[in-house]
């Protein structure tokens, strides 16, 4: 399939890219692909690192929330007193169902930014855990490639805050899912750090898993 540049507001950037694609001035510069076994291990860590951090995070804002809404509302006692084994079990029961379903949603929120910038998204599963959305054969500038990576990080990301912020015990039903998300965003940080030390005028194409870099070269450069 040839490869197509993306670019809804900029039309004429567009077309003048294509033309270089389309006359064979593309060249790869660098590719990644994050379950490839040189990038696996580093990924399991700043997962887990990430996995770690965010619940903690999220976990001491949401008992500094709780306590502020007790206290503005004239709730009296400590928050753990009503709790019973049952709730307990409620509570990791919906978590867990929430750490599910937030993972279709980060992979939505991914397609979402491909099509906000007039790009064709696709899914797929590489099982048993991996979902992935990628952008077969298209090319995006590295600003777009970056809000299309990050989408899903910044948008749950802020959501479950302003969630906390506004209904805290509500909120302590997705510490999981919003964790989860925070930790499943890895790979996406890793590809932007990435990706920052490639040309400014690169063009990058999304995979299942990583990306294909593309510089465009001037017929001169080409060898």
């Amino acid at each position: 399939m040839a490869l197509q540049v993306i670019n809804r507001y900029h039309p004429q950037r567009r077309r003048l890219m294509q033309r270089g694609v389309d006359q064979g001035q593309a060249r790869a510069i660098d590719e990644i692909e994050l379950l490839g076994e040189e990038q696996l291990r580093p990924l399991a860590l700043l997962s887990l690192r990430m996995l770690l951090v965010s619940g903690l995070g999220f976990l001491v804002f949401n008992i500094a929330a709780y306590a502020l809404f007790a206290a503005r509302y004239g709730q009296n006692g400590a928050w753990w007193q009503g709790l019973t084994f049952w709730n307990v079990i409620l509570w990791v029961v919906i978590n867990i169902v929430g750490y599910t379903v937030i993972l279709p949603i980060h992979e939505a929120i991914h397609g979402l930014a491909i099509l906000f910038w007039g790009g064709r998204p696709y899914f797929g599963a590489k099982l048993p855990l991996a979902l992935y959305c990628g952008a077969r054969s298209q090319l995006f500038s590295r600003q777009q490639y970056r809000v299309i990576a990050l989408a899903p990080l910044v948008v749950i990301t802020l959501l479950g805050v302003l969630l906390i912020a506004w209904q805290p015990g509500w909120a302590s039903y997705l510490q999981l899912a919003l964790s989860g998300n925070f930790a499943g965003a890895a790979g996406d940080v890793l590809v932007v750090a990435r990706m920052q030390k490639l040309p400014a005028d690169v063009l990058l194409e999304d995979t299942e898993t990583g990306y294909r870099a593309w510089q465009i070269l001037e017929e001169n450069e080409k060898s």
